[in-house]
C-alpha cells in the first residue's frame, strides 16, 4: 500500500477517534441540537473511515492470499523441474540400459574373450576419424584388436595407455577391413573416406554385387574374425583404371552415436590374402 494512502487512513482514524470520545463526553442532556448538527456534519466522515477500514481489510487479506498462491506457485514450479529431471535421468537409465542389455548379448554369442567399454571422447579437429574409450592395457586392450557394437563393426584399436586406448574408426581414411559381400562371397578391401562413408575396393569385375547387398568380415586380414557386420552397399562403380569394380559403403554402426563398444581381446589370426588370390592358398 502507498504511503501517502495509509498517512491518510491513519488521520482519519485518529480524527474519527478524537470525534467519538468527545460526543461520549458529552451527557445525554447535552445531546441537542448542536450535537445533531455536528453528527450529521461528521457522518459522511465516519462512513467513508468506515468504508476505508473494510477496503483495507480486504486488501490486505487479498495481498496474503496472493502471496500465499504465489509461494505455492514457486513449490510446484520447483516440484516440476525436480519430476522433469527425475525422467531424463530415468529415460536415460532406461536407453543406458537397452544399450548395455544388447551389448551384452553380442558379447555372450563372440566366441572370443570381449571387454566392454564406454567412449571419454573423439577426435576435435575432424581430421581424423577416432574415439577414446576408457580402458587401456592394464585391461589387456592392445592396438589391433577389433571393436564393434551389436549394429556392426566400429574399428580397431590404434593405440593404447595404462587406462585408455585410442579407437580407429573404420570411416577413418588410414582404415582397412578385408570384406565379403555376403550374398556372392565375392571380396574387397574396405576402406574409409572424408565423406564418412566407406569405399569396398578391388571387388571382382564380373561380381554380382547390387546396392543394399550386406558387406561383412572376412576373417583374413588377421585382426576382424569372420563375419562381423561391417554395413551396405549404398552405389556401385567401376575403379578408375576399370580392372575392379568399387562399392560405397554405408556403416551399419551409427558411430557419431555409440556410447559402449565392445573391445575383442587378443588377434584372431587369419590369412593376408589379396582378393582374387584365395585359390593359390
Amino acid at each position: 500500500m502507498p504511503r501517502s494512502i495509509r498517512d491518510l487512513i491513519i488521520a482519519v482514524i485518529l480524527v474519527s477517534l478524537g470525534l467519538i470520545m468527545l460526543f461520549s463526553s458529552f451527557e445525554k442532556g447535552q445531546s441537542g441540537t448542536f450535537m445533531s448538527m455536528i453528527y450529521s456534519v461528521f457522518k459522511p466522515i465516519n462512513q467513508t473511515v468506515s468504508f476505508i477500514q473494510g477496503r483495507s481489510v480486504d486488501v490486505f487479506n487479498s495481498y496474503l492470499w496472493l502471496v500465499n498462491v504465489s509461494q505455492k506457485n514457486r513449490d510446484l514450479t520447483e516440484e516440476v523441474r525436480s519430476l522433469r529431471s527425475q525422467i531424463v535421468s530415468l529415460r536415460e537409465k532406461e536407453l543406458e540400459n537397452k544399450r548395455l542389455k544388447e551389448v551384452l548379448e553380442l558379447k555372450s554369442r563372440l566366441d572370443f574373450p570381449t571387454l566392454v567399454a564406454q567412449i571419454i571422447g573423439q577426435d576435435a579437429s575432424g581430421l581424423f576419424r577416432t574415439v577414446l574409450v576408457n580402458k587401456g592395457s592394464d585391461d589387456g586392450v592392445l592396438p589391433d584388436m577389433p571393436v564393434t557394437v551389436p549394429e556392426g563393426v566400429v574399428g580397431k584399436i590404434s593405440r593404447s595407455s595404462n587406462v585408455m586406448a585410442q579407437v580407429m574408426m573404420i570411416t577413418d581414411p588410414a582404415m582397412s577391413v578385408d570384406c565379403r559381400v555376403e550374398r556372392t562371397r565375392d571380396r574387397g578391401l574396405l576402406s574409409g573416406s572424408y565423406s564418412y562413408s566407406c569405399l569396398l575396393q578391388y571387388v571382382s569385375k564380373g561380381a554380382q554385387i547390387t546396392e543394399g547387398d550386406l558387406v561383412v568380415t572376412s576373417g583374413l586380414d588377421g585382426i576382424f574374425p569372420r563375419g562381423l557386420v561391417v554395413g551396405k552397399i549404398q552405389s556401385i562403380r567401376s575403379s578408375e583404371h576399370g580392372l575392379f569394380l568399387e562399392a560405397v559403403v554405408t556403416p551399419a554402426a551409427k558411430l557419431s552415436e555409440i556410447e559402449e563398444v565392445i573391445v575383442i581381446l587378443g588377434i584372431q589370426g587369419g590369412f593376408s590374402i589379396e582378393p582374387g588370390l584365395e585359390s593359390k592358398r
